[in-house]
């Protein structure tokens, strides 16, 4: 995304990817609902989920998406895609600096609210917007199952 004087403008790119991945986010079977936030300028997109479609047992469960392109148009992105739901359980995939993890790519997972987090190294095997986020609900779904 360029910004007005012809520039780089890292607000825009990063609300351009959250505009397309709530558009995406809500074409999956489990999600009854998305929002960016804030309206016009979002910096993380929330969506409902029905966490049965998902394998968990749970009667609500929300996914928060955070994206920022980065300073520079060729910048890796920072994200998070993190699932929370009812039970407590929640869990998630992130690409950004975590001073509990050494690497950028990590998941993150505690099976109640006030549990410690336990933190693993992950690879992406893109970091394109949407078919991270296809990735991303493939490895929240099998998550849930294995529950």
């Amino acid at each position: 995304m360029f910004a007005f004087d012809g520039g780089y403008d890292p607000g825009e790119a990063s609300h351009t990817a959250l505009l397309e991945l709530r558009r995406t986010v809500e074409r999956h079977p489990a999600v009854r609902h998305a929002t960016g936030e804030p309206p016009g300028q979002f910096i993380h997109v929330a969506a409902t989920l029905d966490p049965t479609v998902l394998g968990s047992d749970a009667d609500a469960g929300t996914l928060t998406i955070r994206w920022y392109a980065g300073e520079t148009a060729d910048a890796e992105p920072a994200f998070a895609f993190h699932y929370s739901d009812a039970t407590g359980f929640d869990c998630g995939w992130h690409h950004e600096p975590n001073p509990h993890v050494e690497e950028r790519a990590h998941s993150q997972e505690r099976p109640i609210a006030d549990d410690d987090y336990e933190y693993d190294a992950v690879e992406f095997g893109s970091l394109q917007p949407v078919p991270l986020l296809w990735a991303i609900l493939d490895r929240l779904e099998a998550r849930l199952t294995d529950r």
